[in-house]
């Protein structure tokens, strides 16, 4: 689905490739990462593509192809390279562009079983991860994560004065939690208001893809008699028809918005490998670096080089 500025993207890619390949004879681990690295940024050539296929699709109301530029970019969010300093927190926003245009099955693959409480990154991400962890772990029967503790935390967050944005997604999950659809509602329309202001590309503010994602989380966990009582945003970046042809899918498309040709078509197989598993370490737990508190010595990160390492395998 190639559109008037793929030539350049291909062009600037490809000569990426070439200057790693160079760089990393006979080291497919550091190619890859490399290359994943470049392919996560998004650069102007990339972000082109998608704001000619997203204005395309939602003239035409092609909700496949709106589907097919979501999906491009969420994914490559997902591959596994680059370290942000933060624990598993570090894949939350990513993970709800996710599901507004992937398999809802993934969120397993993001946030495994298992999973420590996060405490390691940016306040919103931390609040949010802990949230859907006591969603996807936690039940009548079986208590993994102190849900009491989590909650207290995210609501003294969705009443702060942090960007609206943030506050908002807090409430949305929040209100998944506890089962409140007046909270969602609330929540997605402040989402989609409060995203129009943040500091993002212009083809990620075009359609605010988390907020999507945040109603397939509220489908999965919901009641259908408690769904139905949400209220979609009346948001220019958010598309009513788009959500509703979204949740109608019984098989998703899996075509994405770039088909990639030689010499780096191997890309098109690498886009629709399963998502890369989240995987965290503790590297400085035995530190005898007295510059670290304890509280940095015990604290976790991504491993990504793992994460890579079998993505790759």
């Amino acid at each position: 689905m190639q559109n008037k500025y793929f030539d350049g993207y291909l062009e600037h890619l490809v000569s990426f490739s070439q200057k790693a390949k160079e760089k990393n004879e006979n080291d497919k681990f550091s190619y890859y990462q490399k290359m994943f690295s470049f392919l996560k940024a998004a650069n102007s050539d990339v972000q082109a593509v998608y704001e000619e296929c997203i204005t395309e699709a939602l003239k035409e109301e092609d909700f496949a192809k709106l589907q097919s530029a979501f999906l491009h970019s969420a994914r490559s969010k997902m591959l596994p390279a680059g370290a942000s300093g933060y624990d598993h927190c570090d894949r939350l926003w990513s993970l709800l562009d996710l599901l507004a245009c992937d398999d809802f099955e993934n969120v397993y693959r993001v946030f495994p079983e298992g999973l420590p409480v996060s405490n390691n990154g940016y306040p919103m991400y931390i609040h949010g991860t802990n949230i859907l962890l006591c969603l996807l772990y936690n039940s009548e029967n079986k208590t993994v994560y102190p849900a009491d503790k989590i909650v207290e935390k995210a609501e003294k967050f969705a009443a702060s004065k942090k960007p609206l944005w943030e506050r908002s997604v807090i409430l949305c999950l929040l209100g998944i939690l506890q089962g409140d659809a007046a909270k969602i509602s609330d929540g997605l329309q402040q989402v989609c208001a409060g995203f129009a202001k943040v500091d993002a590309a212009k083809y990620m503010k075009m359609q605010c893809q988390n907020a999507y994602g945040l109603l397939v989380l509220s489908k999965h966990f919901l009641s259908e008699e408690k769904f139905m009582q949400i209220k979609y945003p009346e948001c220019k970046n958010f598309s009513k028809n788009y959500i509703s042809w979204f949740l109608e899918q019984n098989v998703l498309p899996e075509e994405l918005c770039i088909a990639y040709a030689p010499p780096v078509e191997e890309l098109n197989e690498i886009f629709r490998k399963e998502i890369a598993i989240t995987r965290i370490h503790q590297p400085y737990l035995n530190s005898d670096n007295s510059f670290l508190s304890a509280r940095d010595k015990k604290a976790y990160y991504m491993d990504t080089d793992k994460m890579l390492k079998e993505f790759l395998q």
